[in-house]
């Protein structure tokens, strides 16, 4: 087992392990630290002062930002050059990417008002059929045909003409005419409703199965 006196060594080790690593961490503000930074800003100015005196003195030279931002001193022949090299300017650019974003929006808006335009016009050529039961949830029959669908519904786009409506439901019959003849327009809805009732109640005129 650990003494006490082994735990505090560790205790301490490890205090100034952490307080080594915040430290390195944090930035160095002491006055040394100042006065390092300033001369290092000092002796930056004089390079490049130095540098632009160099450059000056053989009179063909000017300086040139990069597009990097970095200051190069380039004769007029070779910042000819670089300027030539520049496939687009930044502007142009812009103004490049802003017209590919319009003329996409107007694509896409055309695009969708000639879908809409389409849907309207097949809804147009075609008619729909409300099909109500006294009894929600039978199955509608059209043209002899059972559907997928039960009262009340809607069927739509339907093609014009004379369909026959009926319906279907366990334990019921239709009173009156167990199948309708129904003309549909193109654009038009039509309604249809069928009274159902229990097999045993009679007055109806045919059972379903």
């Amino acid at each position: 087992m650990m003494d006490s006196n082994e735990e505090q060594r560790l205790r301490e080790l490890v205090r100034r392990e952490l307080e080594a690593r915040e430290r390195m961490k944090a930035p160095d503000v002491s006055p040394q630290s100042a006065q390092w930074n300033q001369a290092d800003q000092e002796r930056q100015k004089i390079i490049a002062d130095e540098i632009r005196r160099f450059y000056e003195a053989r009179g063909n030279f000017q300086s040139f930002t990069n597009e990097e931002g970095e200051v190069e001193w380039l004769t007029a022949e070779e910042i000819a050059e670089r300027q030539k090299q520049i496939p687009v300017d930044v502007e142009e650019l812009e103004e490049g990417q802003k017209h590919v974003r319009v003329h996409f929006v107007v694509i896409a808006l055309l695009g969708f008002l000639i879908l809409a335009l389409l849907i309207f016009a097949m809804r147009e050529r075609t008619g729909s059929v409300q099909v109500i039961s006294s009894v929600p949830g039978a199955t509608i029959l059209l043209d002899g045909i059972a559907t997928e669908f039960r009262t009340d519904y809607m069927l739509r786009d339907l093609s014009p003409g004379t369909h026959l409506i009926s319906v279907q439901k366990s334990g019921y019959g239709i009173a009156g005419d167990p199948a309708r003849r129904i003309e549909v327009e193109a654009g038009e809805e039509v309604i249809v409703i069928f009274e159902l009732q229990p097999r045993n109640g009679g007055g109806f005129g045919q059972s379903s199965n």
